[in-house]
């Protein structure tokens, strides 16, 4: 049995490290491959679809795919060919592109009766009246995909979202955006719930640096442990499982009626969590590979 984990970052990043270590701990042979030293070939009498540097390389039992809104289309053909080829990936090519989708997963997650800030897609020219009627301020400005709380903005009232909307004008970057409700019961503060397998590992409360209301911990935030409700957990398994997430940090906004999921993660950091919380998440998505793996057929 043999794990390709497929990554942006290199072995030696603490989360890759960790599950390396997890599950050569288990006697799983695991290693980081690039996703951009791949070719994908398709057609007749190739072989296998896959080379890495050019070379046929030894194809794995199973595919850990850690690329995350890092995702590209490159990288989801990728994983497809892998999928085509019968070996088993973690998580699907499809789970990640809804999970990085933030619009799609929230029409997903709207669909089943989730509920989620109120949120709109935009495109320029923006017809500001419609966010100040639809959504209201202050609102939240995202860019579609992102990760780390990278591209997101907090816009205090109309002439502020003005202001942003200049200044995104004048980028060289697509102009589609979401506007999202702000949901402030508790500014700066947010939970992340890691679910594995469609079980609650736990949740960890994230607290946002002074000044910011993105409560990361790459950012510069910190966490605590959280209590595990009833609320929680049926949360945070229904937006992995409604995503097809079998891997997936579940973030949940405090709300004056309960929660709002924020967003689903298919590729969800770690360290904090295992740092603040004393989970060893690394051990555990190494059990539920090995689970995984001893399930009869790669299907």
């Amino acid at each position: 049995m043999s794990v390709l984990i497929l990554s942006k970052k290199n072995e030696d990043e603490y989360e890759n490290r960790r599950l390396v270590e997890s599950l050569r701990d288990l006697s799983i042979p695991a290693t980081i491959y690039h996703p951009d030293k791949f070719d994908v070939i398709v057609g007749k009498n190739t072989g296998y679809g896959i080379k890495y540097d050019g070379q046929e390389f030894g194809m794995p039992d199973l595919v850990l795919t850690r690329t995350g809104s890092g995702t590209t289309e490159f990288i989801t053909a990728l994983v497809r060919q892998f999928e085509e080829e019968h070996i088993r990936c973690i998580n699907s090519s499809l789970s990640v592109e809804i999970a990085k989708d933030k619009m799609r997963s929230h029409q997903l997650l709207a669909s089943h009766g989730l509920p989620i800030p109120n949120t709109m897609l935009v495109r320029f020219p923006v017809e500001v009246d419609i966010v100040d009627k639809m959504i209201g301020w202050p609102c939240v400005v995202k860019v579609i995909s992102g990760s780390y709380g990278e591209g997101i903005y907090l816009c205090e009232n109309k002439t502020a979202f003005k202001k942003m909307m200049e200044f995104v004008g004048n980028l060289d970057t697509p102009k589609i955006l979401l506007v999202q409700e702000y949901v402030d019961m508790k500014p700066g503060e947010d939970l992340r719930v890691f679910v594995i397998g469609g079980k609650v590992i736990g949740a960890m409360k994230r607290h946002a640096p002074d000044g910011d209301f993105r409560a990361n911990i790459s950012a510069g935030g910190y966490g605590e442990p959280f209590e595990v409700s009833s609320e929680i957990d049926y949360l945070a398994r229904e937006a992995a499982r409604i995503c097809g997430l079998q891997i997936a940090g579940i973030d949940l906004l405090f709300d004056k009626d309960g929660y709002k999921i924020c967003e689903a993660n298919s590729a969800p950091g770690f360290e904090g969590f295992e740092k603040y919380c004393g989970v060893d998440i690394a051990a555990q998505i190494a059990q539920y590979i090995k689970y995984k793996l001893s399930l009869n057929g790669r299907k």
